[in-house]
């Protein structure tokens, strides 16, 4: 049987953060946006956040409805859920922690 999610790949904290989010709100879905990943000593950074959720998205451990982005109100992904491939993924950083 294969793991839903291949043990020798890393999650980066950003990744870890976003996936851990969406597990909170499980089994709701939610709306993200780069306020998620603030964090006191880099603040906001919007690139990178879009950046994380297209690639957990990518590989299949969050799911989203709709990619929004303005200048007034920045990127804005809606109804995003975390997937069983996202909360393996995140188990698994859990139990090698």
């Amino acid at each position: 049987m294969t793991p839903a999610y291949s043990p020798e790949a890393t999650l980066s904290d950003t990744e870890l953060y976003v996936l851990g989010s969406l597990n909170q709100a499980w089994p709701s879905s939610a709306t993200m946006t780069p306020d998620v990943i603030e964090s006191e000593d880099k603040g906001s950074n919007p690139a990178l956040f879009v950046d994380t959720v297209q690639t957990l998205s990518d590989n299949g451990m969050i799911l989203y409805e709709a990619f929004l982005t303005g200048s007034g109100s920045g990127p804005r992904f809606l109804d995003s859920m975390i997937t069983a491939r996202g909360k393996a993924a995140l188990q698994s950083s859990e139990i090698d922690a």
